[in-house]
């Protein structure tokens, strides 16, 4: 069931209310309640201004964040004391900023949108007056998405793109309206933020055009998706479907590293694991999941669930639900 996303979540915090020789610790502790453990560096003076907006109900968080020039980092001490698994997306509205993320260098100026998660070494530096948005997920509800590409997605996005823009107009909205208190389902709005990311990074495109082999795999697959509750979705019927030999479709699939029976396979996974992430679906029995998705026989599911996610689908419900009562 969602949280009621009211005012009682939201706090505020200034600098203007403190003495300049308190200002930057009481930054310091400000900063890693909102963001996780971070080591900062010291300031070269005791005039540092920061105001934080943020709401948190222990499932979503949403920052709004202006600060003067600063530094911190994330090492991997920090993260494994933590112990958070977390994908945050940070707009900046004003200002730049220096990143290195896991080795990957990247400047933030307005209008850019970076997105990092907890697991990895991550430093910051500041470098004029920065004011951003920073909309902070839960980790394994994106991981459900893109289960095998998730740790390889893009940093960084242009704030001038289509898709980049309208990612970022989605985080404007969703942290007004959460300030606001107009907005009552967390997981609803969790799920929409990964569906407008997933869509911005547009994974595996390209402007180059692509060989002949490679467009048919992409149609043959989206029929797959298209299909994917059919429990009689086999080879033979995708390959009738797109008018080639079965011997054609198993070639296609040759340089995919995976037979199409798995890619089906994977695929149906993946929708039962969102399912099962899915508060709203824990009414709903394993197995009627399983079915729903075109699976026919619940031991096999069973079998096949542990194979790709390394536990049983009960315990990856509840491994989600104990996660959302931390």
């Amino acid at each position: 069931m969602g949280v009621d996303m009211g005012q009682s979540f939201v706090s505020t915090w200034t600098t203007g209310e403190l003495a300049r020789s308190d200002r930057y610790d009481a930054w310091t502790s400000v900063l890693n309640e909102a963001y996780g453990r971070w080591e900062v560096d010291k300031p070269e003076t005791s005039d540092f201004f920061g105001t934080v907006k943020h709401y948190d109900d222990n499932i979503l968080k949403i920052i709004e964040c202006t600060c003067d020039p600063c530094a911190a980092t994330r090492t991997r001490a920090g993260i494994m004391a933590d112990g958070l698994e977390t994908l945050t997306i940070q707009v900046v509205l004003q200002g730049r900023e220096n990143i290195n993320f896991n080795g990957e260098k990247i400047t933030l100026k307005r209008g850019d949108l970076l997105i990092w998660d907890s697991t990895k070494p991550m430093s910051f530096q500041v470098q004029e007056r920065l004011h951003k948005i920073s909309v902070v997920l839960p980790l394994p509800r994106f991981q459900s998405w893109l289960p095998r590409s998730w740790f390889s997605i893009r940093r960084s996005l242009d704030g001038q793109s289509n898709s980049g823009l309208l990612l970022a107009d989605h985080v404007k909205s969703l942290s007004r309206s959460v300030f606001d208190g107009g907005c009552k389902d967390n997981y609803a709005l969790i799920d929409a933020t990964i569906g407008v990311l997933v869509n911005a990074l547009d994974i595996g495109s390209s402007d180059v055009p692509k060989p002949l082999r490679v467009t048919q795999l992409h149609h043959v697959k989206n029929y797959i998706k298209i299909n994917i509750r059919d429990p009689e979705l086999s080879p033979a019927a995708i390959a009738k479907a797109g008018g080639m030999s079965l011997r054609y479709l198993h070639w296609l699939f040759h340089s995919a590293d995976e037979t199409v029976k798995q890619y089906v396979f994977r695929q149906r996974l993946n929708f039962c694991a969102i399912d099962l992430l899915n508060p709203r679906m824990r009414h709903r029995k394993i197995s009627d999941i399983a079915f729903y998705w075109g699976f026919s026989d619940t031991a096999h599911f069973n079998k096949r669930f542990k194979q790709q996610y390394h536990v049983s689908p009960n315990a990856f419900r509840n491994q989600d639900q104990t996660t959302d009562n931390k």
